[in-house]
């Protein structure tokens, strides 16, 4: 009696890896869910007061794949480990893995805040690059500088950050 499984074509042993790691992201997420902790992925900060409006374009490069840890607006389709969630992501999935093997993928497109990384295009190839254990993904970067960085930037070192802020008076007007 053979007790391995046999596939028939390259695109059923991708939908069978498709599926282990479909179920392990769902056992995790219930988990996550009996303990209180959490198993989604991070949402990107947005516009808030955190975020300046400014941002700009670095060239495409290569960034660690660990490095990546949220989304723009897809947190209910990966998991915390960009593995995936829903069902309907298998022919991408699928797609991306083969289009992998053919060396075609094209490069990312993620944000950068603190040094974490947000994926607006690209989260089916992160998860296949993280199933596959990449370390380094192509990426188109955008850049954006945080109020914590702008004011550890603003400190001169003989001089107290403290000094540096507004009165209370100008920053009521």
């Amino acid at each position: 009696m053979n007790m391995y499984i046999t596939f028939s074509t390259l695109r059923s042993s991708l939908a069978y890896k498709f599926f282990k790691l479909r179920t392990r992201a769902m056992n995790d997420a219930f988990q996550a869910k009996l303990t209180g902790s959490k198993s989604t992925l991070e949402v990107f900060p947005g516009t808030g007061q955190r975020i300046s409006p400014s941002r700009k374009l670095v060239n495409t490069t290569n960034i660690s794949v660990a490095d990546i840890v949220g989304t723009f607006e897809r947190s209910a389709d990966f998991d915390r480990r960009f593995r995936p969630l829903k069902k309907h992501s298998l022919d991408r999935w699928v797609n991306a893995y083969m289009l992998h093997e053919q060396n075609s993928w094209s490069p990312i497109l993620v944000h950068k805040v603190d040094g974490k990384y947000f994926v607006e295009d690209g989260h089916h190839r992160v998860s296949v690059a993280r199933s596959i254990g990449m370390d380094f993904i192509e990426a188109k970067v955008w850049e954006y500088t945080t109020a914590q960085s702008k004011s550890a930037n603003a400190c001169e070192p003989a001089t107290s950050c403290t000094e540096k802020r507004p009165s209370k008076a100008y920053a009521a007007g």
